[in-house]
């Protein structure tokens, strides 16, 4: 009986710094990367476009600057990883998974992140605008003043999510649990709150403008005050 091909073995990359360079140069031009396993690098201000990086993973590494316009990098794991201001635009980032990561500025514009999952990560004023997002979730992750119009947040549980100061226009709430979380300062025109529990969510001051976006859901007696003493009612 003809035994099937072993499998390869994993390609680990550990300790290689490159800046402003075309990546695949370093990989004798290859572009085919899914599955490796990169642990300890910096990629400062490369281009990463047209990399397949399908399941790889990424522990305490540096992308600061990188162009990855359009990697296919589905159900890749990034750790740790450092990513200021690079740009994911239109890249495949299904089932892929940020956990610790710093990527404060980065942008996400019309990239697929479906089911993708960001914990415990800081997007400070991350775009992403045009994003496929279905699916996706945010855990204990910093969002202050990020781009994130149009985005359904429906039925998700939103658990130490720092919305403040981001554009929220037209998102999707609906159904939505809240826990621990701030929509302090948030830019809420045409936002959906349908059924969304808002017990948990630091909601800042309400204007009477503010208050319509929050018809039938529910939000605690606390709350409740602090909205009509937004709105000039004296509560006594």
């Amino acid at each position: 009986m003809t035994r099937p091909p072993a499998a390869a073995p994993t390609r680990i990359v550990e300790n290689l710094v490159a800046e402003k360079i075309r990546l695949a140069s370093l990989f004798d031009g290859e572009t085919d990367l899914s599955g490796a396993r990169f642990a300890d690098c910096q990629f400062t201000d490369c281009d990463m476009k047209g990399l397949h990086l399908t399941e790889a993973s990424f522990e305490r590494c540096d992308f600061s600057g990188s162009d990855l316009r359009g990697v296919e990098a589905t159900g890749s794991h990034w750790n740790e990883v450092r990513a200021l201001k690079a740009v994911f635009s239109g890249a495949e980032l299904a089932d892929a998974r940020f956990v610790n990561c710093n990527l404060s500025n980065a942008e996400f514009v019309r990239a697929r992140l479906t089911n993708a999952r960001f914990e415990d990560c800081k997007l400070t004023g991350g775009d992403f605008q045009g994003a496929a997002a279905i699916g996706i979730a945010f855990r204990r992750t910093r969002l202050n003043g990020a781009m994130l119009r149009n985005l359904s947040f429906r039925k998700e549980r939103v658990d130490g999510v720092d919305f403040a100061d981001a554009d929220l226009a037209g998102a999707d709430f609906r159904d939505a649990v809240f826990v621990d979380s701030s929509l302090r300062s948030a830019s809420l025109r045409a936002a959906k709150f349908e059924g969304a529990d808002l017990r948990g969510c630091d909601l800042g001051a309400i204007t009477l403008a503010d208050a319509g976006l929050f018809r039938k859901a529910i939000i605690s007696k606390a709350q409740a005050a602090d909205l009509l003493k937004g709105i000039g009612l004296i509560v006594l």
